[in-house]
């Protein structure tokens, strides 16, 4: 029989509800990895916003007493305001642990800088059938790096 009269008379290699089950599957799977992806780029968009809030509140813990002192010196971060600031700060808008004891979190002060360091892992849906068939289980860890320097203004 010729492959015309075979699709004629029904008896074709390959039917309608198989490709529309197949495009079906390839949509969802599709779908899926779309939705995961878009879930770790919005978390490293709210753990940048994180650590810029974080870095400009600690910026603001400036060492007082030293500019009193002495009006010309350089400005400088009072090290324990400035980490009391930022951790507050993680802290009230990120939920985190009073005083920056969460895990992936980390401050550094230099003179009148201060650098904020925040990780977070993302759980997937779909993606996580991957990575298990794969045998990687770890999540996906996403973080930001920021720093707010303290600057003398003129008046």
């Amino acid at each position: 029989m010729s492959p015309v009269n075979r699709l004629r008379s029904g008896q074709g290699g390959f039917s309608a509800p198989v490709l529309v089950l197949m495009v079906a599957m390839m949509l969802l799977i599709i779908g899926g990895l779309s939705v995961d992806l878009w879930r770790v780029l919005a978390e490293h968009r709210d753990v940048a916003g994180l650590v810029d809030g974080a870095a400009t509140a600690g910026a603001t813990g400036v060492d007082t007493e030293a500019i009193r002192d002495d009006p010309e010196a350089p400005i400088r971060l009072d090290p324990a305001e400035a980490r009391v600031r930022a951790c507050d700060y993680l802290e009230v808008h990120g939920g985190l642990a009073p005083g920056c004891v969460s895990p992936g979190v980390g401050v550094t002060i230099v003179d009148a800088s201060i650098t904020i360091r925040l990780e977070r892992d993302v759980e997937l849906t779909l993606l996580r059938l991957v990575q298990a068939l794969s045998g990687d289980t770890a999540p996906i860890s996403v973080g930001a790096e920021s720093t707010a320097t303290a600057l003398r203004s003129t008046p």
